[in-house]
């Protein structure tokens, strides 16, 4: 699953290679498309962004959002490099092409629509909107939902994936099985701080073309790096999602 920092890179990648580019043709395989593809044509590239999990293209009064998943992948490249019935969107320049292959979401409409859309339905990017403030007063509105549970919310943790939520708790020192409502004021404030925190690490790591795999201390992890006690691996209820904690570190 595609977590914020990686569609960050994405759409910082993309700015790079294709910002005020002009788009000679686009093809599309999507049943969200809610104007006229063909529009674009002939426009610029103006400005690449993310937003938590999604990647936002912009050509002038028209958006598109890309969202990739589990198994969407964009690549640079003159010629399809997997089949062409992977294909959910190409975006045609004069020198090089954008794919994206195997996106369950591909959706382009006008820009003031869709942002709407968009900034209503998502709640705090860390590495875009982040305001400590305004996620605080959205977590503390889910007092019974288990902290495990709601840090995979969108609607409030934007761009907060599996792996970042059990590296988070971990710092933290939370066990994800806790309600909100059990937590201290300086519980909740750690939370947020390595919330931001690791977001940043990871997306800093993505950019200089490293791997995170020296910032996962418990993620696919048997052992606590902290006591050296074994973690415990479960599915939390109810999002179904592979858990990691150790059972000393973390209260």
């Amino acid at each position: 699953m595609t977590e914020g920092p990686t569609a960050r890179l994405r759409a910082i990648q993309i700015e790079n290679k294709f910002k005020n580019k002009i788009l000679r043709d686009i093809f599309t395989r999507s049943k969200k498309i809610y104007v006229n593809e063909k529009n674009l044509i002939g426009k610029k590239l103006e400005k690449a962004t993310s937003y938590g999990k999604n990647i936002l293209l912009y050509f002038g009064e028209y958006l598109i959002r890309i969202h990739l998943m589990m198994y969407g992948s964009i690549r640079f490249e003159k010629e399809y490099s997997k089949p062409f019935k992977q294909v959910r969107l190409a975006l045609f320049f004069n020198e090089e092409n954008l794919v994206i292959y195997n996106a369950p979401i591909i959706e382009i409409g006008y820009t003031q629509e869709m942002e709407k859309k968009i900034y209503d339905r998502y709640g705090i990017d860390p590495l875009t909107n982040w305001n400590k403030e305004e996620v605080l007063k959205l977590l503390l509105n889910e007092k019974e939902r288990k902290i495990g549970d709601v840090l995979l919310d969108q609607g409030i943790f934007n761009g907060i994936g599996n792996i970042l939520r059990n590296e988070i708790l971990f710092r933290a020192g939370i066990n994800p099985e806790r309600k909100v409502v059990e937590l201290s004021q300086q519980e909740i404030n750690n939370i947020l701080i390595y919330t931001k925190r690791m977001c940043e690490e990871f997306l800093k790591m993505k950019l200089q073309g490293k791997g995170i795999k020296n910032l996962l201390l418990v993620y696919n992890r048997r052992i606590c790096p902290k006591c050296g006690s074994n973690l415990i691996f479960y599915r939390q209820e109810p999002n179904g999602r592979k858990t990691f904690y150790c059972p000393i570190c973390q209260k």
